[in-house]
This record gives structure tokens, sequence and C-alpha cells, in this order.
């Protein structure tokens, strides 16, 4: 009922009727008493004009609000209808059917122009808006546009405009960006069109029946074969032979040997030896290519020595170390004798008696006769320190074990490498220095050859790393080269006026020993001297040392 009313007041009201005479009055209030249809009967508008329609709808649309939907008939309206003041009521009654058309129209009317569902409903057509002759004469449209809208942040963003994609374009490359010479950096292998290609589905592969077996087998048998080469390489190193599993052809082969070798393609003009003859040598080149530098190759182990266990030395201890060691090793051997001589398996020691602890120890037989027991006492002392002094020298080697333990030292020196030192002295003939050179290498179990030549003295000495690291010292620095003093024996002439040294021409390892023993050799021409080397096959130390200046060797000296 409050709808309805709503309803009828936002109509435009006209004007009231003329009073009901006071009959109709006195039947309604009668019928009103038993139903009291109090304010549905408050005022029905009579039939307007068009032109109230239209402004009425107007101010519908205008207002942007639907209009209130009619109201329902209830239980109380029904019962005017049916009533005998229901049809003849006048002005002021209600009339049921106009009512209900009047809802239906309202419904239409709602459905048709006004209802939000009209916009919504057809998405591709705009919704159709009222002509300016329905609206009144007047152009909202137009009247919209003139509005000014509110500046907020997002009509702002809407308002700017867009900005343009840039579509990256792969173009073609040109001749000069594929040209090598041109472009290093272009590679052909890539590519220019790198747009991905639409991927196909591809089909289930089902893995066959026994294909992981197959390949388990296979696992084992290569297992299986691993473990047999490794229990033959064991069965033949029991044996003592030295063989090795798993060598293929192909890696006994060598390459063949190139066309010009690393070495000489410096010193090539044309990277050939074909015309090694005819090329001219610049000496400019040479001497910057040739250095005084020798190159050491890189010394590898022999095969019989790669599988050989790594030999175990002794913990090198501290003098500290040493001491702390050797008196827990007495405390052990002292507390051992005392555990026996408490069992009674060794009779205790006698006394330490000293003039010190004299008086301490003996007590009354010291004061009855004090010269007997002095005596005695002193006789004792030089008793023990006569057996400490005996202990000792069982303790030393004799000479002969001292000479085989040296020997002994010098073969194991030996048997690391096989060292070769070459020195070339100005002059080393005078007694003196040949007896030096001589009983040094003797006494270092050295072999070498002294090559005694009016232009070059050469010593050549062969033998361990420790041997010649010590004839070396003896040779660079314990020898005084420029003492030669006047022999008591020999017709030896000396020359003051000469400044002796030695130099050290090449040191390196070989393979095997050229002599069998030190021997001193002179000659009187230089081809002698080259023809006697010849025969041990070491006449390249003679050239060495015959080609390089004295400058040259006292820059490249070693430190000592």
């Amino acid at each position: 009922m409050a709808k309805l009313a709503k309803f009828n007041a936002s109509k435009p009201q006209q004007s009231s009727p003329a009073p009901p005479s006071r009959a109709a009055s006195s039947s309604s209030s009668s019928s009103s008493s038993s139903v009291r249809p109090a304010r549905v009967t408050k005022h029905v508008p009579s039939p307007q004009s068009p032109r109230s329609q239209r402004s009425s709808r107007f101010s519908h649309s205008h207002s942007g609000s639907a209009p209130p939907p009619p109201p329902q008939a209830g239980p109380s309206d029904s019962g005017l209808g049916n009533g005998p003041a229901g049809g003849g009521g006048g002005g002021g009654g209600v009339n049921l059917l106009d009512l209900q058309k009047r809802i239906s129209e309202a419904k239409a009317r709602l459905a048709g122009n006004n209802g939000p569902l009209s916009a919504v409903g057809s998405p591709g057509k705009s919704p159709k808006r009222p002509s300016p002759s329905q609206e009144g004469g007047i152009d909202l449209r137009a009247m919209l546009d003139h509005i000014p809208k509110r500046d907020m942040p997002a009509n702002r963003a809407k308002a700017a405009p867009k900005k343009e994609v840039k579509v990256l374009k792969i173009e073609d490359p040109t001749a000069d960006f594929k040209d090598p010479s041109k472009n290093p950096y272009y590679d052909p292998s890539l590519g220019v069109k790198a747009t991905p290609t639409d991927r196909r589905a591809r089909g289930f592969k089902f893995v066959q029946p026994g294909k992981y077996v197959q390949k388990a087998e296979q696992e084992r048998a290569k297992a299986r074969l691993e473990k047999l080469k490794e229990e033959i390489t064991q069965n033949a190193k029991k044996a003592g032979v030295e063989t090795e599993m798993g060598v293929s052809e192909k890696s006994l082969k060598k390459d063949p040997p190139p066309a010009v070798e690393w070495w000489d393609a410096p010193l090539l003009v044309n990277k050939t030896y074909d015309d090694l003859d005819q090329s001219p040598v610049n000496p400019d080149e040479l001497s910057q290519l040739v250095t005084l530098y020798v190159h050491h190759p890189i010394p590898i182990k022999p095969p019989q020595e790669q599988n050989k266990p790594p030999v175990l030395r002794s913990l090198m201890l501290t003098k500290k170390e040493q001491k702390k060691l050797r008196r827990q090793r007495r405390q052990e051997a002292q507390k051992e004798k005392q555990d026996k001589i408490r069992l009674g398996l060794l009779p205790p020691d006698p006394p330490k008696v000293k003039i010190s602890n004299l008086m301490r120890v003996l007590g009354e037989e010291a004061i009855q006769d004090p010269t007997k027991v002095e005596a005695r006492v002193r006789k004792e002392m030089a008793l023990r320190q006569r057996q400490h002094e005996m202990a000792n020298e069982q303790r030393k080697l004799t000479p002969e074990e001292r000479r085989k333990k040296i020997a002994n030292k010098l073969k194991e020196d030996q048997k690391q490498s096989n060292e070769v030192a070459v020195f070339k002295v100005k002059n080393c003939a005078h007694p003196k220095h040949k007896y030096k050179i001589m009983k040094n290498a003797e006494q270092y179990d050295l072999t070498g050859m002294v090559v005694i030549h009016p232009k070059c003295h050469l010593v050549i000495v062969e033998g361990g790393p420790k041997s010649i690291k010590a004839y070396r010292k003896l040779m660079l620095r314990r020898i005084d080269w420029n003492d030669l003093p006047t022999p008591k024996k020999g017709n030896y002439e000396v020359d003051p006026n000469i400044d002796n040294k030695c130099f050290l021409v090449w040191e390196g390892q070989v393979s095997s020993k050229a002599f069998r023993k030190f021997t001193w050799r002179s000659f009187e021409s230089e081809k002698m001297a080259r023809e006697e080397l010849s025969k041990w096959h070491v006449e390249q130390y003679w050239d060495a040392a015959i080609m390089a200046s004295d400058e040259e060797l006292a820059a490249r000296q070693p430190e000592l």
C-alpha cells in the first residue's frame, strides 16, 4: 500500500473533484467501518492530458530513477472490489480493473523504456534514446556536452594519447654484413630468422620389451671384462712382468714428422728446408731469436718406475724432538731394569759414590778411615768413567765401516739420477788445483775427464745429484783460482797477471754415464781434444765451451 501511495504522489494532482453527497459518504463510512480501506481510497487521479503525461515522463527520465512499481492488490482491496459499495462509490472509490490495467501499463513501460536490462540485453546495439519532441522540446544531449567534467587522474590517463608499439623488423643481411673480411663477428650458421616455429605434436614411443634387460646384460659383461683385466694385471705384477692392458694399435702409431720443426720455423724465411742454402740470413734477426737461455724438457719417469710404490722416508725430527725421544727411550729402559731388580732377576746396582756425596752415603765408615774411603771412591769414579768411554768407542763405526757407509750413500744418490756438470777454467793445471780437482772427484765417486788445452781447460764430471751439488760448490766457491803459489817440485811457471776464473758451462741430467772413471788428459791441438771427446760421444761439451765467451758465461752463472 505504501508503494501505491508513492506512485500516486509522484503524478501531478488535478483539480479536486466535488465532495460526495452525504448519503454516499454515509454509505462509504458504514462499509469502511467493517473493512477499513482507509489509505487505499485516498485519491485516484483523473485521466491526465497528454502534456501532463509528457512532463511526468520527463521528470522520471531526468531524475534517472525508475518510477515506483504499482501496488499489488491485498486482501482488503479484493474485499473492496467485491463489496456493494465498491462499484458505485463515486470519485473516492477504486476500480479494480482500472488498477490492474495501470499496473500492466507501468510494467510494460518500465520493461521497454527505462528498464536497466534494455541497454545490456543487446550488446551489439546502442540503447534507444528519446527524441527532443518526446522530452518536451529540450535537447538534453546538447546540454550534457557543455557540462564540464571533473578533473581526475583516471580521466587524464584515459585522455592521454596511447604510445605506438614499435614492431621489431628482422631484415636480411647485406653483402658487406655477410663478408667475413669486413665483418669478423658474422656467423652464417646462426641465420637471421629467429621466429619460433610451431611445435608439432609427437606421438607416443613405447619401449620395446626387453630393452633395459639387454642394456643391463651389456653393463654386466663390461664389468666382468674389467674385472678380468684387473686380475690379469695383478697376476702379471706378482710374476714380475709389467704389462699394460687395453692398448690399441692406433695408440702405438706415431704421427709423421712435421715438414719443419718448431724450433727451426722462426729461422726459416719460407718455412721450408728446400731453400735453406739459398735464402739470406739476417744477423740482426738471429741475435733476437737465438738467446743464451737453454730449453730444458720436462723430465719423464721411465715406464718401469711409473707403477712403483713411493719411497717412504723417515720422519725428520728437530734437535729438541730427538732429545725428547732419546730421553723417553732411556726412561723406559730404566723402568724395565728396575722392575727386573724388584723381581730378583737382576742384582741391584752398587751406589754411585762421589766426593760430593761421600759423607752422606757412607756416614760412619767415612769418619773412621776417611783416607781409605776417599781412595776407594776415586777408584770407582775412574772405573765408571772408563766404562763410559769404552761404551762410546764400541758404538762408534770403524774407519772401514765409515767408508762403507759413505760409499753406500753415494750409490743411493747415483740411483736417483745421472747428472752432468761441465766447467770451463782459464787455467787449472797448477798442481794445487789439480790435486783438489782429482781428490774431490775421487771422494764423491764421480766419473769424467779433465781436458787441458792452451785455449781452454775443460772439466767434465758425472754423478749423483748430491755429489754434483757439492762439486759445483767446490769449483765455483771454495777454490781460489788466483791463489797460485810457486810449486816445490816441477817446472810450472806462474803468471801473476792472469785473472783466473771458473765458469759453469752446462748442467743437466743424462740417461746414462759416458765415462767409467775420472781421468786427466792434456792435448796440444783442438782437433785432438775434440776427437778424444768424440770417442765418449760428448764432443758437444767442447763445442759449447769454445763457442761461449767469458761475458756470456758470467751472465748466466747460478747463485750459490
